[in-house]
């Protein structure tokens, strides 16, 4: 079987007649099953469906929304009116995506990419808005219409931002596929849409005070509050919060339970007035990320983000039901607006910033898809008169379809942009592709020995070498979650990193992966929940090539930890003897 045919058994078995798994029989009820049934049926499909999509190398989140398309279709009945609280649920997921985004938004790398190219970044969204506003506006004064757009004035704006803004999930997933993050077209990418994302919510949150009951100034209201609170929520952090994650950065699984309750705490107080949720989970992750805990939370929350995101997808299938042709038509229409949006308005603008034809064109493929963010408008828009059930299709599939072909365009995005390139005759920049490696100001990048543990064992290690090789200590980096001990060793000039190294999210953040040594300083009576055999299989895991230094309590647990692939072992009883003994017998000599 090919990826093709996969497809065409999806949606083949989308176009099958309305035909519910639970119609012939008399034992469903209006309330559906319980909400914990559901959402294991959501995810067992979604796990199947993700197995065969991956051995056809196809995208996780496609899988996600095909699987919630079939449980629709055959098992719609079962849900009942749960499916109303899966859908709340999986809101979560969104909550968590732009608390992540936040942590890892860095202001400086809009600067480092050089003015021009961050005003063209900072513009993309409005212009792109604002220009597919205008054609609605065009062709209606001149009294035409345009399938898969709005058919009437209030859906202007919805389909606007609908189209203008790329899907950070899709995006990040696929180009990480590639390894194609580190590129200047990568970054470029990265940027526009963690830009895309505080414009969504922006978009969001304007269109929420536009209801049919909204005052004229409510707007203005909201935004105002919104910038009190962000205010309030800055110097919490800055005061309090950092104070209080720092008393407990001891115990990483509080850590995160305080980060989380923060994150809520935020996202509430924005809803209470009237703004998203999501902009208060983007505002606590921000005010979070600057503090030096961030990378242990962010690998805490991730799969939280991941599992949740997969339910708002599946709860997105199983919420559409089976296309017509007129819906499919209108979807793909709007697809190749979005397309030709991102090629005529983002494109020229990356080109007059000098990042050359290939960057210029790859940056814009990488962002030719509907935003998820954009399926949040729809219920307001709903809500507020201005969109109906039929703009929801439309939009729902145009995402779909646009999943389907950016998995293709992205994968292909460099081979795409050379082809354009050539046909308009621009002359193609050699260096468009550099790697992360290459271009990468990660502060870990030099770093040669990692150090597991601020053990005495490490204090021990760092005194040595000061007095005989002072030239390592440039070269290693210590991690470890205990910040009393931090200030002690920052002074003696050597970097400290925070976080639990028995979480392969912190040893890849620190660079373990391009590490020629690790040392654990720490042997297995005072390690927690983690022993030496299990950092030995997991680092190997990261970095095969890299040599592994490993503390043992005594030489017939050393020759294990060999054997599992240590390149030495220090045996701290063992070794000391000798130190011991002579020191005996100098005392028993006269």
């Amino acid at each position: 079987m090919s990826r093709l045919s996969i497809l065409i058994a999806v949606f083949a078995a989308c176009f099958a007649p309305n035909i519910s798994f639970a119609s012939g029989g008399g034992g469903s009820t209006s309330e559906g099953l319980g909400l914990v049934s559901i959402i294991g049926i959501a995810i067992v499909t979604a796990s199947l469906l993700t197995i065969l999509f991956t051995r056809f190398k196809l995208p996780a989140l496609l899988a996600y929304i095909a699987s919630g398309l079939l449980i629709g279709i055959f098992a719609s009945e079962l849900f009942g009116q749960t499916v109303h609280m899966l859908n709340e649920v999986s809101h979560i997921g969104l909550v968590f995506l732009l608390f992540i985004i936040g942590m890892e938004m860095d202001p400086t790398a809009i600067r480092l990419l050089g003015f021009r190219t961050s005003l063209a970044i900072i513009l993309q969204a409005p212009i792109s808005i604002g220009a597919i506003y205008a054609l609605q506006w065009g062709l209606y004064q001149a009294g035409y219409s345009l399938p898969g757009l709005a058919s009437n004035p209030e859906g202007w704006i919805y389909y606007g931002v609908a189209a203008s803004l790329g899907s950070t999930a899709v995006v990040v997933k696929l180009l990480g596929d590639k390894f194609d993050l580190g590129s200047q077209a990568g970054k470029i990418t990265i940027v526009t849409l963690i830009l895309e994302d505080v414009w969504a919510i922006v978009a969001l949150s304007y269109v929420k005070s536009q209801g049919v009951d909204a005052e004229s100034s409510s707007a203005l209201i909201m935004i105002g509050g919104g910038v009190i609170l962000a205010v309030i929520f800055v110097l919490v952090s800055k005061f309090l919060l950092s104070r209080v994650l720092t008393y407990l950065s001891r115990s990483p699984d509080l850590l995160t339970l305080i980060s989380l309750g923060w994150c809520f705490l935020c996202a509430e107080s924005m809803a209470q007035i009237g703004l998203s949720a999501e902009m208060g989970a983007l505002i606590a992750g921000v005010t979070i990320g600057r503090l030096p805990q961030h990378t242990e939370i962010f690998s805490k929350v991730e799969s939280l983000r991941d599992f949740f995101m997969a339910l708002f997808f599946v709860a997105l299938g199983i919420s559409l039901p089976p296309p017509s042709l007129t819906i499919i038509g209108e979807s793909l229409v709007l697809v190749a607006i979005v397309m030709c949006s991102r090629l005529f308005l983002y494109a020229p603008t990356l080109f007059a910033s000098k990042q050359g034809p290939i960057v210029s064109f790859a940056a814009p493929i990488n962002l030719s898809q509907l935003s998820g963010f954009g399926l949040l408008l729809i219920p307001v828009g709903i809500a507020n008169g201005a969109l109906v059930e039929h703009d929801q299709l439309v939009i729902s599939y145009a995402l779909l379809f646009s999943v389907i072909l950016s998995t293709f365009g992205i994968k292909n995005n460099y081979r795409l942009a050379m082809l354009l390139s050539r046909f308009l005759g621009l002359r193609a920049d050699k260096n468009y592709k550099q790697t992360q490696t290459e271009t990468s100001s990660d502060d870990h990048q030099d770093t040669e020995i990692i150090i597991l543990g601020l053990h005495v064992n490490t204090e021990a290690i760092v005194s040595y070498l000061e007095k005989t090789q002072p030239e390592l200590l440039k070269k290693i980096l210590v991690i470890d979650f205990n910040l009393d001990k931090h200030k002690r060793i920052k002074c003696r000039d050597l970097r400290i990193a925070y976080g639990d190294f028995s979480n392969p999210e912190t040893l890849r953040h620190y660079g373990i992966q391009n590490a020629k040594v690790v040392v654990s300083t720490i042997n297995n009576a005072f390690l927690h929940g983690v022993r030496n055999e299990t950092l030995i299989y997991l680092i190997k895991t990261l970095n095969p090539s890299i040599r592994i230094i490993a503390t043992s309590l005594s030489s017939i647990q050393s020759e294990k930890l060999k054997e599992q692939g240590a390149y030495a072992c220090i045996s701290t009883p063992d070794e000391s003897a000798p130190a011991y003994t002579k020191a005996i017998v100098d005392a028993l000599t006269p």
